[in-house]
């Protein structure tokens, strides 16, 4: 059985709109949201065993907090250029190209990707992953390879605004 954990970047910021939308950092409520998560997924006892971020600014400092708060290793969130904007192809691309070692992905990236890519692999349907939100599948499979064929259960549902 794998795990994937797919988290929607933070709330970004408009402050500077000449910034194009790959460069758009959080917003305090981002970063706040980011420290929520981070401590509900410790209380879940969730293990990543692999950080695969987006490279865009929000979703890259939404890892970075996260890791942080998870001690996970800075150096070891590894980034992919393809999650930014992808479709939900295009993110089981990604997926399955991970190394078997890892067990426990945690994904961050960008919606309307994220949001579709949850409703395909299970059958608990969200209308929307809100920023920061968080939602835990586990896969009935044993190789990443099989991601675009897998179906499973969700494990947990983290909306921000829910949590304390």
């Amino acid at each position: 059985m794998k795990k994937l954990v797919l988290i929607r970047h933070g709330k970004s910021s408009w402050e500077h709109p000449e910034l194009k939308d790959y460069h758009r950092p959080l917003k305090q409520r981002g970063v706040n949201n980011a420290f929520s998560v981070a401590a509900e997924l410790i209380k879940l006892g969730v293990e990543p065993t692999l950080f695969l971020s987006s490279p865009a600014v929000r979703a890259l400092d939404t890892a970075i907090i996260i890791a942080t708060n998870m001690a996970y290793p800075l150096d070891k969130i590894a980034t992919e250029a393809n999650i930014y904007e992808a479709s939900v192809q295009e993110l089981l691309d990604v997926i399955s190209e991970v190394d078997n070692q890892h067990e426990t992905i945690f994904l961050f990236g960008h919606n309307p990707g994220f949001t579709s890519l949850a409703n395909k692999l299970q059958e608990e349907q969200l209308l929307n992953l809100p920023t920061c939100g968080a939602v835990g599948v586990e896969l009935e499979m044993d190789d990443w390879a099989e991601i675009k064929k897998a179906f499973g259960k969700q494990l947990f549902k983290l909306i921000p605004k829910e949590l304390t």
